[in-house]
């Protein structure tokens, strides 16, 4: 008898042992388990490396496709250092985009002064690191015993990191701005300054403050660095020359009235205000008001002209002194005594003739024009430093004559020159600005004179410096053109003996004038060179020649190939259209 005790046909016979089946051992079975955590444990990594490489390529991806935009937003929010926070003040350029003002990153040293336990080794080594700083001072702030104590100011980030080099656990530091001109003085008195919190306290960067704090676009101005230096050099060195107190000058385009040049003397370095003197800070082109002499015979002779009392044939009777409320009107020079025609008056600087057209334009319709000229309301410049003009009490008899030939109304240089842009540009008076015009920007103004009138004054102007007191900026190829003025000042309201302000108001070139020029020298001295004289012939106007000679190829004006002289009949075509 067999079993079957397998389907492979195994059989055993009786008495056979049956072997039991194989059991493993607990060696083999502790080694199997190892095996199986080993295997386990290799699966999670693998899933772990697997989803690591996921995300990082997702990330990639991302990046990728989307730019960066959700780590930019993280960053935005995350905190900005104190430094970075500070320095965001737009720069300030010219119209060439030369940098006229900037702001860099500082840092401001500061302690706790109670926290101090060796204020002498202190004081020693920080005097030794930052050599300007006072030790017996320094030392005394340390002593103070103070919460907040200001080390220094400013440092520049060379001088922070010496002070960190000195391992004073309790120095601090705190990021702040400064804001630099790097042109130092030449632009003072159109660019202002900024206060230790970086808000603007005078010029542009007070009327702008809004729009700089933005941080945004540089602000972008109408003058030209180049051109401001050139100016003010000749301005300075004519100033030195003639002994005069004080100097401005104004050069502005006559058709948009951007200011390309705008210089007050003494001026000041706004990278340093604690050494600037007040009198020094004071805008002699904008915020002075002055009285101007003759000059304003040009005005007085448009509107005559403009309202038509008279045509440029007329002779006027300046032969007589003309005599109000008993003040005599009177010719300086014995060769004026006489009939003169409208140029003349002009030519010769007439005070009579200018007086009797005044009187035929009478007061109201002065006053109206010299609105129209912007000479009775403070110029709309942008800039906070604008002085308003003195008018007199009331407009009578006595003061329009007397505004005729210069005298009873002060305005300011700014002021004049913006008005004789429309004189010769004609008849149109643009604000003037020193923002420029922008390409697509429309250049409106108002009319103040005829076309016609305009013509004829630039012939008269040509006239004076061709004949008259203004021959010595008869700028050979640029056809010059202007009028003189020699006031008297004023020292507590009484005109002081021998005392003058010189000024020349001109445009160039004069046949299509792109450019007025106004010059005005303070208090200038008599001196040998000008045979003892001290009105604006001798010292104002040549001046001015050098001014017009030096920036005229600079505004990119090519010098005719003639001299004017030879172009007389322009001049005669002019006159006689009236």
């Amino acid at each position: 008898m067999r079993f079957s005790l397998s389907k492979r046909g195994a059989y055993y016979c009786p008495g056979d042992e049956i072997p039991l089946p194989e059991r493993p051992s607990l060696a083999d079975r502790q080694a199997g388990a190892s095996l199986e955590q080993g295997k386990t444990r290799v699966l999670i990594a693998m899933f772990g490396f697997f989803s690591m490489f996921s995300v990082i390529g997702y990330r990639l991806i991302d990046v990728s496709l989307r730019g960066g935009r959700v780590e930019t937003a993280r960053i935005e929010k995350a905190e900005v250092p104190a430094a970075d926070k500070a320095a965001g003040r737009a720069d300030i350029v010219d119209r060439n985009g030369i940098v006229l003002a900037s702001s860099l990153p500082f840092a401001d040293l500061h302690v706790d002064a109670s926290k101090i336990k060796d204020p002498e080794a202190v004081a020693a080594a920080l005097a030794e690191t930052l050599p300007d700083l006072n030790y017996k001072v320094l030392l005394k702030k340390l002593k103070s015993k103070r919460n907040f104590v200001y080390i220094k100011r400013n440092l520049i980030p060379r001088e922070q990191y010496e002070v960190n080099r000195l391992g004073i656990h309790e120095l601090e530091f705190e990021g702040t701005e400064r804001r630099l001109y790097p042109q130092g003085a030449l632009l003072s008195h159109v660019l202002g300054a900024t206060d230790v919190d970086g808000k603007g306290i005078a010029g542009v960067e007070k009327a702008f403050n809004g729009r700089l704090s933005e941080r945004g676009e540089p602000l972008r101005l109408s003058l030209d660095s180049g051109i401001q230096s050139t100016v003010r050099d000749i301005l300075s060195e004519g100033m030195t020359h003639y002994g005069a107190s004080g100097a401005a000058a104004v050069l502005l385009n006559a058709k948009t009235g951007e200011i390309v040049s705008l210089v007050s003397l003494p001026d000041f370095d706004p990278n340093n205000l604690n050494k600037a003197k007040q009198s020094d800070m004071f805008n002699a082109a904008t915020v002075g008001v002055y009285e101007l002499g003759s000059v304003m015979k040009m005005f007085n002779t448009a509107i005559a002209l403009d309202l038509k009392k008279v045509k440029i044939t007329d002779k006027i009777d300046a032969g007589k002194p003309i005599v109000l409320a008993g003040f005599p009107i009177t010719e300086p020079e014995e060769k004026n005594r006489r009939p003169l025609s409208i140029p003349e008056i002009m030519i010769h600087s007439s005070n009579v003739g200018s007086a009797r057209l005044a009187l035929d334009i009478g007061p109201e319709k002065q006053e109206e024009y010299l609105r129209r000229f912007g000479l009775l309301s403070a110029p709309n410049v942008e800039l906070p430093e604008r002085g308003r003009p003195i008018l007199p009490n009331r407009w009578s008899e006595i003061s329009t004559a007397y505004i005729g030939f210069g005298y009873s109304l002060s305005v300011s240089p700014l002021q004049a020159a913006a008005a004789a842009a429309a004189v010769v540009n004609g008849g149109i008076y643009h604000t003037p600005r020193l923002t420029p015009v922008a390409p697509d920007e429309e250049i409106v103004g108002r009319r103040v004179i005829s076309k016609k009138t305009s013509e004829t004054m630039r012939a008269i102007m040509r006239m004076v410096v061709l004949e008259g007191s203004g021959r010595r900026a008869n700028v050979p190829g640029y056809e010059v053109g202007g009028k003189t003025g020699s006031a008297r000042k004023t020292v507590n309201g009484q005109y002081v003996e021998g005392e003058v302000r010189t000024s020349f108001l001109s445009a160039f070139p004069m046949d299509n004038p792109q450019y007025v020029l106004m010059v005005m020298l303070d208090s200038p001295k008599k001196i040998k060179e000008t045979y003892n004289l001290n009105n604006a012939a001798w010292n104002v106007v040549p001046t001015a020649n050098k001014i017009i000679s030096a920036v005229a190829p600079q505004l990119g004006i090519a010098p005719r190939p003639y001299e004017y002289k030879q172009a007389a009949p322009y001049v005669k075509t002019a006159l006689n259209a009236q």
